[in-house]
């Protein structure tokens, strides 16, 4: 009798072993799989940094010399990229961006469920001689894409504030005040607006987006700043209507 109650005990020791045993090799095959399927998106979002740079190059090369715009417009067109500056003595132009995928991992405690892996690139695309262009990939740390993205966020919401306006303010002074109603006029503040031009139904802004990154400041002192002039156009309608679209591209440093 008292050895059927020791081997009692020893089952019951053993079940919490077995159970932590099987927790762990479903948290390891669980893990296992997330990474393959991290890397698998990473793979991924390469692949497509690497086709949109092909594509871009492709396009120019058929594009001709149209100027500073012209090209500017093309990258833009095939990358997305908030900020493409341009070496005017390497006759390069470089874009900056970052790309995204969402995965979905398995379930493992304490987390679960889908996550969002990034990646940050840089597109240089250079015309040494002929019509052809060459692009370059390449991949750089996430934070080399923070003002890249903040950018992107202040564009998009320039474009929203312009959609809002009435026509009657789309002046230089009712643009400026729609974008930074508290800054002062002489504040250098996330937008500086350039120009607002009239013509019929048409209204063009040419402004200047800049961001400032107090928090991460470059080596040598002083905040990294990023910025990026852009045309705005908003078409109003035809019967005297608001006319909500506004569309944004980059344009060379000169317009601004």
């Amino acid at each position: 009798m008292r050895r059927g109650v020791d081997i009692g005990c020893l089952v019951l020791l053993m079940i919490p072993v077995v159970l932590v045993a099987c927790f762990w090799y479903t948290f390891r095959q669980a893990e296992r799989e997330n990474d393959r399927r991290e890397k698998a998106a990473f793979e991924e979002l390469l692949r497509q940094a690497h086709d949109a740079a092909d594509r871009t190059a492709d396009a120019l090369t058929g594009s001709g010399d149209g100027g500073t715009d012209a090209v500017l417009g093309v990258i833009w067109e095939h990358t997305g990229s908030p900020v493409i500056t341009h070496d005017a003595d390497r006759r390069a132009f470089t874009a900056v961006a970052a790309r995204s995928a969402v995965v979905d991992r398995e379930p493992v405690p304490p987390v679960g469920g889908p996550v969002t892996v990034r990646r940050c690139f840089t597109y240089t695309y250079v015309r040494r001689t002929g019509p052809a262009w060459t692009s370059e990939v390449t991949e750089r740390d996430l934070g080399a894409c923070r003002g890249s993205g903040r950018i992107g966020d202040s564009v998009f919401f320039a474009r929203v504030r312009l959609a809002g306006l009435e026509p009657a303010r789309l002046t230089r002074a009712g643009v400026r005040s729609a974008l930074e109603p508290g800054d002062p006029p002489d504040d250098e503040g996330r937008f500086a607006v350039r120009s607002v031009v009239r013509t019929g139904r048409t209204v063009v802004a040419v402004v200047l987006v800049r961001y400032v990154d107090r928090y991460y400041p470059v080596p040598a002192g002083g905040p990294a700043v990023a910025e990026q002039c852009y045309r705005l156009t908003r078409i109003l309608d035809p019967d005297g209507g608001a006319g909500r679209t506004v569309t944004a591209v980059p344009v060379a440093e000169a317009a601004c």
